[in-house]
């Protein structure tokens, strides 16, 4: 699912890979609401033949699922990792000609959208997970799990 993109944690460099990459995230993070659907319902199908627990499990679990990315954290925004806006930014990005530096290298670091010759801000959003394979182990999945997706810094912490 990693299509062409630099080992985590490295520097993601803007290029056609990372802006499809960032297409396939939001589709996915879109279908993760049938997803959370399937629990719901089968709790649904079995609190109806009896009150069994593991039932009721699935049926909060499924809700606190949709819940998470149905409410809106500020304003009357959901709460998406992969906006259009985001993605918009970084194929501008990525088509404009940059004049930063003589040899621009344009990446994607942790914090901001920076020049890798010169250290030129280009974009001061942090970035958020980019579906890479993790070398940090089961303290990156829990991490990863947590934050649904979501940066690890806010953009008031930037």
């Amino acid at each position: 699912m990693d299509g062409n993109l630099v080992p985590f944690p490295d520097a993601q460099p803007v290029n056609v890979d990372l802006v499809a990459q960032l297409l396939l995230l939001r589709r996915l993070w879109h279908l993760s609401f049938l997803f959370a659907l399937l629990p719901i319902l089968l709790g649904l199908f079995v609190l109806t033949l009896q009150a069994d627990p593991v039932a009721f499990g699935l049926f909060i679990g499924g809700g606190w699922a949709m819940l998470s990315r149905i409410l809106p954290e500020e304003g009357f925004e959901l709460p998406m990792p992969y906006s259009m806006q985001l993605i918009g930014e970084v194929n501008q990005i990525r088509r404009s000609e940059s004049d930063c530096c003589e040899s621009p290298d344009i990446r994607w670091e942790v914090t901001a959208i920076r020049c890798r010759a010169c250290r030129h801000v280009h974009c001061s959003r942090a970035r958020p997970d980019l579906g890479r394979k993790r070398t940090d182990g089961l303290v990156g999945t829990v991490r990863l799990l947590i934050l649904d997706g979501h940066p690890l810094l806010t953009e008031d912490e930037n």
